[in-house]
């Protein structure tokens, strides 16, 4: 009886840890309103930490603290499953964008124009633009928005739910592109503020970086513009109610 309670409870966890790895979740949020030396700790459940190089510096930001950007700065996430987007996402971040380089990346996975890349840049030949690697060729650079670059705050979201990219501003949707097909992830980082850590510098700052393995909807963009709070059950204690529940047969 003990070893079928075993095998049962096994088999649950088992289909909880699934569910768990196919929900939609937030998979990324960095604050920036503290940093332990060069590390940004990730607030979603992934511990998706960002180490910095550069001259990494707080400054006052939207909410709380910002992180300052002086065209030398570049963060990276270790490759990890949950930054492994195949058929949706949302990246959002408050941005300000200053002088430098013509193109500005913000959050991008992989080291160069590469399978599995996606990027949502701060500033991209004179706009700004949420691009993929792997879908039609209209969608890498075609699909962009008006620039911020004008050393305000702003807050910048872009999302893709497998058929559509929407880029806002601000909580306003200012550009649009049908853009139907599914990414192969790559095994590169994910890189804050530089394309591959080398190239295409921010020079700014950002603030609450954050993002989802799906697409948020208009009013969930302005929820987390007006106030980003994190809001997630550990998976760690969805199985440890698995477990109660389990015992209690």
């Amino acid at each position: 009886m003990k070893q079928s309670l075993f095998f049962l409870g096994l088999f649950f966890v088992l289909i909880t840890m699934t569910a768990v790895g196919e929900a939609q979740e937030l998979i990324l949020h960095l604050s920036f309103d503290e940093l332990a030396g060069d590390v940004a700790k990730d607030l979603s459940e992934f511990g998706n930490d960002a180490t910095f190089k550069g001259n990494p510096k707080l400054i006052d930001g939207v909410f709380g603290k910002a992180l300052e950007f002086d065209g030398k700065t570049s963060g990276q996430i270790p490759d990890h499953a949950s930054l492994d987007i195949v058929d949706g996402i949302t990246i959002e971040f408050w941005a300000i964008v200053k002088g430098g380089e013509a193109i500005q990346s913000g959050v991008e996975k992989g080291i160069a124009w590469v399978s599995g890349l996606y990027n949502l840049a701060a500033l991209y030949n004179g706009g700004t633009i949420l691009q993929f690697f792997d879908l039609p060729d209209a969608c890498n650079d075609d699909n962009i928005g008006p620039s911020i670059q004008d050393g305000e705050w702003h807050f910048l979201a872009g999302t893709w739910d497998g058929n559509d990219i929407l880029l806002y501003i601000d909580g306003e949707l200012e550009a649009e592109m049908p853009c139907k097909g599914e990414l192969v992830p790559n095994n590169d980082p994910l890189f804050i503020g530089a394309r591959g850590g080398s190239g295409r510098f921010l020079t700014g700052a950002l603030d609450e970086i954050k993002m989802y393995n799906y697409a948020l909807t208009k009013d969930e963009l302005l929820k987390d513009m007006e106030e980003p709070v994190t809001l997630h059950v550990d998976a760690q204690d969805k199985l440890a109610t698995v477990w109660a529940r389990l015992k209690t047969r």
